[in-house]
């Protein structure tokens, strides 16, 4: 239990870094995760007027909400993934068997990116739009409209998580059966760094018409 004006910075603190974290790098290390929570502790004291002592307990409880961003955005986007691309729970054979053709197909050259088949459209899918939606753009108290500087425009590094989250709800049918598999910094690391370089060659290849920073201006706009 901690008494108001603790309770008040501790929110501050939790949402800033929360922001920083999708917009800067939502997989950390260590070292990154000690920079994010430097940076949102300042910007706590400079906000609520306190200059509160971090304590590790205190730190720990800032930087575990890392991991909860990642909960929470593989659970509002599992139900959405397995919607959107006819996925079905069945005992039947045919079912698993289609389900893992399916899986196997969106898999490959990371079909799940792009709108339509042949790889045109790539970022176009209505996926990406609905969980950025409801993941930072639900209602007035989520990240992106209270730290909304975060977010405007959408962040590659947010984006790139967005992608790895859908690949892992896309793991998760890969035997042809709904399996659980954990959305974690140790099992995807390498899976966001792969979507991060993904977008940024992509960047550099379309940069003369500006294609991805008007994306994600329109991903951010149409969020908020």
């Amino acid at each position: 239990d901690y008494d108001d004006i603790t309770q008040e910075f501790m929110l501050t603190a939790i949402g800033d870094y929360r922001a920083c974290l999708c917009a800067e790098s939502p997989m950390p290390d260590h070292a990154m995760e000690n920079a994010l929570l430097d940076a949102s502790w300042a910007q706590a004291c400079k906000v609520t007027g306190v200059n509160l002592a971090r304590s590790p307990q205190l730190a720990k409880l800032v930087t575990s909400h890392g991991s909860q961003v990642h909960g929470q955005l593989k659970m509002k986007l599992c139900p959405l993934v397995e919607a959107m691309f006819w996925f079905y729970s069945s005992q039947s054979k045919s079912m698993i068997k289609k389900n893992r053709a399916l899986a196997e197909g969106l898999k490959e050259g990371t079909n799940f990116t792009f709108k339509e088949d042949m790889q045109r459209g790539f970022l176009k899918v209505p996926l990406i739009q609905k969980i950025i939606n409801t993941m930072w753009f639900a209602n007035k108290h989520d990240d992106g409209v209270i730290f909304h500087n975060h977010f405007k425009p959408f962040p590659y590094p947010a984006l790139a998580l967005v992608l790895t989250a859908i690949e892992c709800c896309i793991d998760k049918w890969m035997t042809g059966m709904w399996t659980d598999i954990p959305f974690t910094i140790q099992e995807y690391h390498a899976a966001y760094e792969s979507h991060l370089k993904c977008l940024q060659a992509f960047e550099d290849a379309t940069k003369t018409y500006n294609v991805l920073p008007s994306i994600c201006s329109k991903l951010y706009k149409v969020g908020q």
